[in-house]
C-alpha cells in the first residue's frame, strides 16, 4: 500500500520505476508501516530478524524516514545497528549527545507547516555544539519544499521528493 502523499520516497520511487540508479542497484530497501511511532527496540529486533534471512553487509545498514518516521530513524539510530541516518522533516528526534555515533543528515523545508524546520535545525546546531563534524551531522534546507501531492494542506512538507532524489545522499550513505 502506497500512499500518494509518499511520492519521492524511496519505496515510491521503486514501485514506480523512476528511482534513481544508485538506489534501485545498490540498496535493499525495507519500509514498514505504523500509526503509533517507532520503539528503537522493536526496529532493532525488526533488523536482527532481517539480517536472520537476508544477506546484509551489517556495516552498511542505514536508516531513513519522514516526519513521524524521521523521528523514528533518529530513535533508531541510536540503537548501534546503523551505520548513518537520513532523516526527512522529523517530526522530533533522539537527544543529540545519543547520536554523537552514527552519523545524520536531516533534509527539511523551510515553508514546512506541518513540522517546523527549528527542529532539524536544532538538532544539527546541538550535535555540531557536541562535537560533530560537518560532515556527521548535516542539514539541507530548501526554501520551498514541495507539498506533498494529495494533502494541499501540508504545505511544505514533501521536502522528501528533493532529498530522496538527490544522488549526493546515497553516495554520502555509500562512503
Amino acid at each position: 500500500l502506497i500512499s500518494e502523499g509518499a511520492t519521492g520516497t524511496p519505496p515510491v520511487a521503486l514501485e514506480k520505476g523512476n528511482a534513481i540508479e544508485a538506489l534501485s542497484t545498490q540498496f535493499v530497501v525495507v519500509a514498514p508501516q505504523t500509526s503509533r511511532g517507532w520503539a528503537p527496540d522493536e526496529v532493532a529486533a525488526f533488523v536482527k530478524f532481517l539480517q536472520g534471512r537476508l544477506s546484509l553487509d551489517a556495516s552498511r545498514l542505514y536508516v531513513t524516514g519522514h516526519s513521524m518516521g524521521g523521528s523514528g530513524a533518529l530513535h533508531a539510530a541510536t540503537t548501534g545497528v546503523f551505520a548513518a541516518c537520513a532523516a526527512v522533516a522529523p517530526a522530533g528526534g533522539a537527544r543529540p549527545r545519543d547520536l554523537m555515533q552514527v552519523p545524520v543528515w536531516a533534509f527539511h523545508g523551510r515553508n514546512d507547516v506541518i513540522v517546523p524546520a527549528a527542529i532539524s535545525e536544532r538538532l544539527i546546531t546541538a550535535m555540531h555544539r557536541a562535537g560533530a563534524s560537518p560532515d556527521q551531522a548535516r542539514l539541507t534546507l530548501y526554501d520551498e519544499a514541495p507539498t506533498p501531492p494529495g494533502w494541499p494542506s501540508s504545505v511544505g512538507h514533501a521536502s522528501t521528493i528533493p532529498a530522496y532524489s538527490d544522488p549526493e545522499l546515497y553516495g554520502w550513505l555509500l562512503r
